[in-house]
């Protein structure tokens, strides 16, 4: 013969959905396996030791909380439920108990804190009847982040150390938290895109009531100051003198790499006129060629003098008209 499920939860059987709900609540926190029993808890089953009694506790709560196995047993008792009876919507299968108390622990406090008030389960009451998607964790919110990057980290690739601050269990019944500082090892690919997310699944707050959060690192680039970003390739704009745009000059810049790049200008640098060096720009993230690179784009901004004298005008006049009549002979 068994246990009475009523009597192992000490409620009447006229008990609604809510007090068996309460009174799990009740001796589960009291009579968990973690707990140091110095001053051991008064049981409503005296006679068996409080592991025991741990167990029965989750059978009685497993039948009792499901309102078709809790309407068997009311009718038919242990022995129907454990057999199987016939109903008029056909035949139940018998009830076989998992065993698994902890997870019918962690499935009800996911939803219901074990340390809260007694009262607030009296006006936030759960849910009568309890379905499947009810006993589903939500997970955490993201723990979000910026990482701030200069365009020479972007270019080569980065690992920063970033500090975190999480909670985190502090009892193997994953009932308790407190509030760690951690420090995360990011691994940043060169090329990777300002606005990329690399997120640590699991890593961040744990709760009984869902499951850990995720980290979530967004990169973010630093303004250069003299190169511009535009996916991969990069936009560097050169102040230059009439003269310069007219007869061509040399130029040398330093790389985002740090290397010197050597370029000589020819042509007539006219407005809208880019100069494009390939393969000087950013590394490709996840490109199929492991080194393709973007390009690097010249935009030129050219000075006019604010005043040129009579007789120089004269020698320009002079100069621009064999200018176009030799272009136009060419032509």
């Amino acid at each position: 013969m068994g246990f009475d499920y009523y009597a192992i939860l000490d409620i009447p059987r006229s008990a609604s959905a809510i007090e068996i709900r309460l009174a799990y609540r009740k001796w589960a926190v009291r009579c968990h396996p973690k707990n140091d029993f110095h001053d051991p808890p008064e049981i409503p089953l005296p006679s068996i030791s409080i592991s025991h009694y741990w167990e029965l506790l989750h059978e009685a709560f497993d039948v009792l909380s499901d309102p078709l196995r809790k309407r068997i047993y009311d009718v038919y008792g242990e022995e129907g439920l454990k057999s199987g009876v016939v109903t008029p919507t056909g035949f139940v299968k018998p009830y076989v108990f998992s065993n698994n108390c902890m997870k019918i622990y962690k499935d009800f406090f996911a939803t219901y804190s074990p340390y809260g008030d007694l009262i607030d389960a009296l006006t936030n009451p759960p849910p009568l009847c309890q379905n499947d998607a009810s006993l589903v964790r939500s997970k955490a919110p993201d723990i979000e982040q910026y990482i701030d990057l200069e365009l020479p980290e972007i270019y080569h690739g980065a690992i920063k150390k970033m500090k975190i601050t999480r909670e985190e269990f502090i009892d193997e019944a994953q009932v308790r938290t407190k509030i760690v500082e951690e420090t995360l090892t990011v691994s940043i690919p060169a090329g990777t895109p300002t606005g990329t997310k690399i997120r640590f699944e699991g890593a961040g707050n744990c709760s009984p009531k869902t499951f850990p959060s995720d980290i979530v690192f967004e990169v973010r680039e630093r303004t250069h100051e003299r190169y511009r970003r535009e996916g991969a390739d990069l936009q560097v704009e050169v102040p230059i003198s009439l003269k310069d745009a007219i007869v061509g000059f040399p130029l040398e810049l330093i790389g985002v790499d740090g290397r010197r790049l050597a370029i000589q200008i020819v042509d007539v640098v006219r407005p809208g006129y880019v100069k494009s060096l390939k393969g000087e720009g950013l590394p490709v993230a996840d490109g199929d060629e492991p080194l393709k690179r973007g390009d690097l784009h010249l935009t030129f901004s050219t000075s006019f003098p604010d005043f040129i004298p009579k007789n120089l005008r004269d020698k320009f006049r002079v100069l621009f008209d064999e200018l176009y009549q030799e272009t136009n002979n060419i032509q």
